[in-house]
């Protein structure tokens, strides 16, 4: 329960004369109730309004630095919404909106200069603790590489605010971009399935799954993009399906998708079945789920657990480098901005390197020990 304190109480509390204390009381400034005629005051409300006075105080020496210093006072919720007028119409959206809101929880109306390294190793800290629910409805924590995700998505935002970036973005927002630390994770091999690991599921999957898995074997394209096939973009004539820009991930184009036979036989197995996309179920699309239950179940009995519609991707890949598909083609039909995820697969290959192992060959042994002595004294002879 709060105290109750006299004038001269909260004259000390004020650090003002007792007839200053009153002056104010009486004025309405101060928040204080007359009971008979002295005044008395609410310690927790007095403390309250000193707090007040002093974040007021700070904002008008801000204001003063601003207007007469030219300083400038951005917050986290001003870069992001400059963040969502540029980056809400690219395909992983979704993702950084998901990151953002996690951020949120830290970081909302916080001034950006305060957004300091150590700040950022304790937000972290907390993500660590953080859950949601996964697909059983359990609560599970963040593993370390959605947290880096989500920081990276943090030091993407301050370094167009500062304007440390490669493409001369500055948002003018910070002077410069502090340090994000991220978790040292271990490099781990994409996740893929042989020919015959393939055949197995789909074997068990039913109609609309198997047609789907099949689909992204035969194209590499993502699971957002075999999902929401649209008629309206397949060219059966010439083999062809067209990714629009606002689909393909990291990119500002769109991408032209080579059909093979596996993929030409499985749309015109679905073609009828509606009238806008490609798969359905029950006559309802697009399809939203892939990771079911059912396909945790079937991945399970395989002896494959740990595959997902994604490991699909993985697989596509490295079975064109194993068929010796060159890493720049590859780049080209994957739809990569780089060699850099290619060169992932490279491994699967090591077959184009082997003539240049050679030239490290110790070579043929001297055929006598004489043979030796000669050489040597003739390099002697030469030398001196």
């Amino acid at each position: 329960m709060s105290a109750i304190l006299t004038v001269e109480q909260a004259a000390e509390l004020l650090g003002v004369r007792p007839k200053t204390v009153r002056a104010l009381a009486s004025g309405g400034i101060i928040p204080a109730v007359k009971v008979g005629k002295p005044w008395r005051f609410d310690e927790t409300l007095l403390r309250e309004w000193i707090a007040a006075e002093e974040l007021e105080e700070e904002l008008r020496r801000a204001l003063w630095r601003q207007i007469k210093l030219g300083e400038k006072h951005y917050t986290w919720d001003q870069a992001v919404a400059q963040c969502t007028a540029e980056d809400a119409t690219q395909a992983s959206w979704e993702r950084t909106l998901r990151s953002i809101e996690r951020l949120n929880r830290f970081l909302t109306g916080a001034p950006l200069a305060e957004i300091t390294r150590e700040n950022i190793v304790k937000i972290r800290t907390a993500l660590t603790r953080h859950t949601y629910l996964n697909a059983q409805k359990k609560p599970v924590p963040l593993s370390p590489a959605t947290i880096n995700r989500d920081l990276a998505v943090l030091r993407s935002i301050l370094k167009r605010c500062a304007g440390d970036t490669k493409d001369g973005v500055n948002w003018g927002m910070l002077d410069a971009c502090p340090k994000v630390p991220m978790f040292r994770l271990d490099k781990v091999d994409p996740l893929w399935v042989t020919r015959e690991q393939a055949h197995l599921l789909l074997s068990k999957f039913p109609p609309h799954t198997r047609g789907m898995m099949i689909m992204a074997l035969a194209t590499g394209m993502r699971r957002s993009n075999v999902t929401g096939m649209e008629w309206s973009r397949v060219d059966l004539k010439r083999g062809t399906y067209y990714v629009p820009a606002s689909n393909v991930k990291g990119r500002r184009k769109g991408q032209a998708v080579a059909l093979n036979c596996d993929a030409i036989a499985i749309l015109e197995q679905w073609l009828g079945k509606h009238a806008r996309y490609v798969f359905c179920f029950r006559k309802r699309a697009p399809i939203t789920q892939v990771a079911t239950r059912m396909w945790r179940r079937v991945v399970k009995e395989c002896g494959l657990e740990g595959v997902t519609f994604h490991s699909m991707r993985h697989s596509w890949a490295s079975w064109h480098v194993q068929g010796k598909t060159p890493l720049k083609m590859l780049q080209e039909m994957g739809g990569w901005a780089s060699l850099e995820m290619p060169m992932r697969y490279a491994h699967l290959d090591p077959a184009h390197l082997a003539q240049y192992a050679e030239t490290s060959a110790i070579g043929p042994a001297p055929s006598t020990k004489s043979d030796t002595v000669e050489i040597e004294t003739k390099r002697v002879s030469v030398s001196s």
